[in-house]
Order: C-alpha cells, then structure tokens, then sequence
C-alpha cells in the first residue's frame, strides 16, 4: 500500500513539473477604440402639475391635461403602448410670506410625469410648439440615444481590437522579440451596452414659451468608448 502511494506521488510530482515547463511567455496590453455619433431618436419625461382652491379641481385639471398631452404624443411614437404615465400625487402648497414671516397655504397641488420616446428628432420642433398649446408643466429630462448604438459599439470593439494588436507588434518588435498565437482576449463593452446623452436641466413653461436654455433637437454627441485587454504569447 505505501509502496503504490510513493509511486502515485512521483507520478503526480511529474504532471506538475510538466505543466510548469509548458508555462507560456506572454505579453499583455490594452487597446482602445472609440467610435462617435449623434443621436437620432430620445426618451422624454413631461411634467404635469396644477395648483387649484381644492383637491378635486387640481385633479381634472391634471386630467384634462393629461387627455391633452397624450393626444399630441400619440402623433409622434409608433406604439401607443409605451407610452407611460405615472399615478397622480397630490399635496398642499405652500409659499413664503415676507410679511407674515411664514408659509401660507396657496391650494391643493395635483402632479404627473409623463415619459415616452421620440424616434425622429427631427419631430422635436413640431412636437414642443404643440405642447406649448397644452398646459404642461416642464420637460423634465431628455435621454438622447441613436438607434444605431449596437452597430457603433461592435466598431468600437473591432477599433480597440485593431489598437490592441498594433500595439503588441510595436512593443515586440521594440524588445526584439516574436509573437505567437493570441492566449486570451476580453472587453469591458457588451454590445447590447445602453450609451444615452442625457440633458438633466429642467425646461420649464412660461406662459407660452419655454424657459431656460431651450431643447435641443440633436443632443449631444455621444461617445462609444470600448476597451479590450489583450494576451499574446512571446518567444526569442
């Protein structure tokens, strides 16, 4: 029995020695690849809210709103079904009085949030100069993508892969060295990867126009940053 297990321990001893010796020299580096483009479609939240003498005014008028706003959306998205709206909140509303040095009660405040999304940017003119028409409170966010996100980011990758592989000739070739087969390649990117130009500020309405720095019917441009880590293998 001892006599089988010193021969069992030689052999393991063996394989391991082995795959010690087989250890491959490698090189590992980083490639970049960046792909730009602007948006072509967004994701919008509207803002309703009223402020009325009672509860139930502040509510239809929300309502009536709502009717209103959904009706002009329903021109401008391809399914009527995405388009979502959240539940009504109520509260009382208060301001500051200088004079009596506290908050007075104003009414009763009713508010919503509307989101869905523009595929066609260049509706974005058309569908604000309807909206003014409404009695909507502000936009509150516009999420700016391109349809095309998934395209740019598979270049993006195949850019970095590029990169990567310049990169390791360059620096083997400095060392003077040979590269062999690559061992094992990784990115930090999916494909299916979500990248959005988001513009936080919130346009409000002033009577029939609308404040602070306007909406924009582009966005920004958005930038498909792909990173890949490379491993290849080297030899005098």
């Amino acid at each position: 029995m001892k006599k089988t297990l010193y021969y069992f321990l030689i052999i393991a001893l063996f394989v391991l020695n082995s795959g010690f010796s087989q250890q491959k020299n490698t090189i590992n580096v980083n490639g970049l690849g960046k792909v730009t483009a602007f948006p072509n479609a967004a994701t919008i939240t509207l803002e309703l809210d009223h402020i009325k003498p009672t509860l139930r005014e502040a509510v239809n008028e929300n309502q009536k709103t709502l009717t209103l706003v959904k009706t002009i959306i329903k021109n401008y998205v391809k399914d009527t079904t995405e388009i979502k709206t959240s539940l009504i909140s109520t509260n009382k509303s208060t301001k500051w009085d200088s004079k009596l040095a506290k908050e007075v009660f104003v009414g009763f405040q009713s508010s919503q949030k509307i989101i869905f999304t523009l595929l066609d940017l260049n509706q974005m003119q058309n569908f604000t100069e309807e909206l003014l028409k409404t009695r909507f409170n502000k936009i509150q966010t516009i999420a700016y993508f391109n349809t095309n996100s998934e395209e740019f980011i598979k270049q993006a990758q195949d850019l970095a892969v590029k990169d990567a592989l310049e990169i390791t000739q360059r620096l083997a070739k400095s060392a003077n060295i040979n590269t062999g087969s690559i061992v094992n390649i990784s990115t930090n990117t999916s494909a299916n990867e979500d990248r959005y130009s988001t513009e936080r500020n919130e346009f409000e309405t002033y009577g029939k126009a609308m404040g602070g720095r306007g909406v924009s019917s582009s966005g920004q441009l958005i930038e498909y940053l792909v990173r890949v880590s490379m491993q290849t293998e080297i030899y005098q």
